[in-house]
Parts: C-alpha cells; structure tokens; sequence
C-alpha cells in the first residue's frame, strides 16, 4: 500500500499533467467542430440560389436562398435579335428579377419571355463575400414557362 502511494506522490505532476492534456484535446477538438459547423451556418445565410420561370412580367429569376445573388450574367452567346440579354446586378433573398434585352435600336429594354429564350440557359453569378457560382436551367417542355435546374455549384471560394 505504501508503495502505491509513493507512486503516486512522485508522479503527481505527471499524472495530473497527463490529465490535462486529454482534457485539452477533448475541448479543442470539440471547439473544431464548433467552428465548422458555425462555418456551414454561416456559408449558407450568404448562400443565393437562383430559380428561372416565366412569370407575367417576363422570364424572372427568383432567389430562393437566404444571400443576395450579385452581377447575374447570362451566357453570353445567348442573343435576341443580336442583342445580349442584360446583366442583373443583384436580386436581393426571395426577390425576383425580370430578364431584359437591349432593344435593336439601342434606346432601350424590352423584358424577355420564356418562348424568346434558347433550351437551355448558363449563368454566373456571385454572392457578397465574392464567392463565385454558375447555373444551367433547362426549359421543361411538360410545364409550360418552366425551366429545370441541372447544375448549381460553387465555382470559387473567396
């Protein structure tokens, strides 16, 4: 019995020291795990994700994500008339935004309609922490004015 003890009171510090480090390495890998899942959260209140339909207005894009969606560019061989389809500047969570063209004569825009607009649509756009995206949307011939979403995908992290 006294040999135990003796053991233990010459390698308290070790002991005690060994003790500590685990418990260490326990909050901080729990801390990790913290951060990344806070990392997640808040990845995806800046996330914008666009949707393409043929509302009354015009061919729209609605942002059905929590970000806002900046500098909206169509593909631009995608052309009316010779004219390319104008840029968005931004659609703010769950707003809309009416596709335009530069009408022929240069004097002004006319908003698009979904029978206008080639099968299938490419975009880029980013979100405000400059993180980049590109879209493709594909007309739906079953649902009249509707185009399928086929690819959304972060293309670059800032």
């Amino acid at each position: 019995m006294n040999l135990v003890i003796d053991i233990i009171s010459n390698n308290a510090m070790t002991i005690l020291t060994a003790i500590t480090v685990i418990i260490l390495y326990y909050y901080t890998k729990e801390t990790y795990l913290l951060r990344k899942e806070s990392q997640k959260q808040t990845q995806n209140q800046f996330t914008p994700y666009l949707s393409l339909r043929n509302l009354e207005e015009g061919a729209t894009f609605s942002n059905l994500g929590q970000g806002i969606a900046l500098n909206i560019k169509v593909d631009s061989s995608i052309q009316i008339d010779s004219q390319p389809i104008l840029i968005i500047p931004s659609i703010g969570a769950k707003e809309n935004r009416v596709l335009y063209c530069m009408s022929k004569s240069g004097n002004g825009a006319f908003s698009l309609r979904a029978r206008e607009l080639p099968d299938q649509i490419d975009i880029t756009y980013e979100d405000i922490l400059d993180n980049k995206y590109e879209a493709s949307f594909l007309r739906e011939y079953e649902k009249m004015g509707v185009f399928k979403e086929i690819k959304q995908k972060l293309v670059s992290r800032s």
